[in-house]
């Protein structure tokens, strides 16, 4: 039994070993390609974001109805996109109140339409809601996707 031991013990002490003398992965140096480009010779800078507003900076929610059913809260919903171009597929998220006016919950939705410039109404937005007295309130665009251009 003892020459057992001392057999799986010599091939654990050589690993432990062999490990201690290694560095730490944390310390490992970076490859050429990981490194900053600053400090690569000749190495071009990241190109800045193209100047101009966001596509969602002109997408917005201007009006909105609210028709309630149980389990469920179906909006009609008119967008304006204020951008020279096609968006599409909005997400929006529209936010509940209890009858005092405390948030109850906010649900999101993506409508997938496209939308020219200009408005366009949605009808049968549908939220499901298991608060049977939630208040639908207002609705916000949180991002829209921008319709490439034919080449």
């Amino acid at each position: 039994m003892r020459m057992f031991a001392n057999l799986f013990a010599a091939p654990c002490i050589v690993a432990l070993l062999s490990l201690a003398g290694s560095p730490p992965p944390a310390l490992a140096q970076q490859k050429p390609a990981d490194q900053p480009a600053a400090r690569q010779p000749g190495a071009k800078p990241a190109a800045p974001a193209p100047a101009g507003k966001a596509p969602i900076d002109k997408f917005s929610v201007v009006s909105q109805a609210w028709h309630r059913f149980p389990g469920l809260a179906v909006a009609d919903i008119t967008f304006q996109n204020g951008n020279n171009f096609r968006v599409r597929d909005a997400v929006i998220a529209c936010e509940f109140f209890d009858p005092k006016g405390k948030l109850l919950a906010t649900r999101g939705s993506t409508v997938f339409q496209s939308f020219p410039p200009g408005r366009k109404k949605i009808d049968g937005i549908e939220f499901s809601l298991r608060e049977k007295n939630a208040v639908p309130g207002s609705c916000r665009v949180i991002s829209v996707t921008t319709v490439a251009s034919p080449n």
